[in-house]
């Protein structure tokens, strides 16, 4: 199991510009002053949901995706105190949860992805789009997924979308995966092509087996 006593990086910026990084996208998005750094208090506090969902509704405003591709939000809970990688994994949903609960008052699920996590089309909805998320933690045992701070890292999927239809999203993907097992020194298990396994699975960084149940449910709009 990682130390977390190790040293890690503390900003984003270290985290993104370590020797290796797999992560191209990332890289781009740091490179063109387009990741949005947000700090709070400990992660499991219900204080900052609201304010958390209004950055997040700010950040779906201001995306422009002609000029703005590679652009991620990042939420950082730097007071938090975690037990291990599985105890992540569960504090990370628990706030994805209490989010779309606050969330599934004013928006319905983004309609050209699945609201179901066992479903392979599914993906994270807020503000009535779809986001894949990221889950960064002191414990990760994957070292593209292990940063100081517990952290929430939220990617608008129609970026990916106009990588797709622009041709560039296979081979950044490939490159991103290589450039991954590179770095940490082994293939990622948990890495599938969308819509062959839901994506849900690959949030916490956690690797999870096939009995593995996501603690998330959807409410519908009221």
């Amino acid at each position: 199991m990682n130390n977390p006593q190790c040293p890690l990086p503390s900003s984003i910026e270290s985290f993104i510009n370590q020797d290796g990084f797999p992560c191209v996208g990332a890289k781009i998005a740091l490179n063109k002053s387009q990741i949005t750094t947000l700090d709070f208090e400990d992660i499991r506090s219900d204080s900052h949901n609201q304010d958390i969902l209004s950055d997040i509704y700010r950040f779906i405003k201001n995306f422009n995706k002609d000029k703005k591709l590679y652009s991620s939000l990042v939420c950082t809970f730097k007071h938090s105190s975690l037990e291990d990688e599985k105890d992540f994994e569960l504090v990370m949903w628990d706030k994805l949860q209490k989010l779309h609960n606050l969330d599934s008052r004013l928006y319905s699920w983004d309609k050209r992805v699945s609201c179901d996590p066992n479903d392979s089309q599914f993906s994270f909805s807020l503000g009535g789009e779809a986001f894949f998320i990221i889950g960064l933690s002191p414990y990760a045992q994957r070292k593209a997924r292990r940063y100081k701070y517990p952290a929430i890292v939220f990617n608008l999927h129609s970026q990916f979308q106009v990588l797709k239809e622009t041709n560039k999203f296979n081979a950044l993907r490939e490159r991103i995966r290589k450039n991954e097992e590179a770095f940490s020194g082994s293939p990622n298990p948990n890495l599938y092509d969308h819509g062959v396994v839901s994506e849900a699975r690959q949030y916490s960084g956690r690797s999870v087996d096939n009995h593995w149940q996501c603690p998330f449910s959807t409410r519908s709009k009221k």
